[in-house]
């Protein structure tokens, strides 16, 4: 009988110390989840700001794409007014208005439009 109850303290005492030991690691553990959090918003505020210069950047450019296809354009219809009948770029070639095609307020680093 003496043997049933030292197996049955040994029993509480091992159950004790192995709820103590887990919550121990688990406290552990989540104090390095806490640092993790940190380094994971850390890691994801970097990335928005990638993603921001990636579309500013990604905006000039196509201004500048836009402003070479205009100045393409407008070397084409000068040639054209010098070497062609006007009669003939009139009926072939609509006039274009002076209006700027531009990604106002995202193609430039500083707010502005370009």
């Amino acid at each position: 009988m003496e043997m049933m109850w030292t197996g049955i303290f040994a029993l509480i005492i091992g159950a004790l110390l192995g709820a103590v030991g887990a919550w121990l690691w688990l406290r552990q553990r989540g104090g390095a989840g806490g640092d993790s959090v940190a380094e994971i918003k850390k890691e994801n505020a970097r990335f928005r700001e990638e993603v921001n210069e990636h579309f500013v950047q990604t905006a000039e450019l196509i201004n500048q794409l836009t402003d070479s296809y205009k100045a393409v354009f407008d070397h084409l219809s000068d040639g054209a007014d010098k070497l062609v009948d006007k009669d003939a770029v009139r009926e072939r070639m609509p006039r274009v208005s002076d209006q700027e095609v531009r990604l106002k307020h995202i193609g430039s680093r500083d707010g502005e439009g370009g």
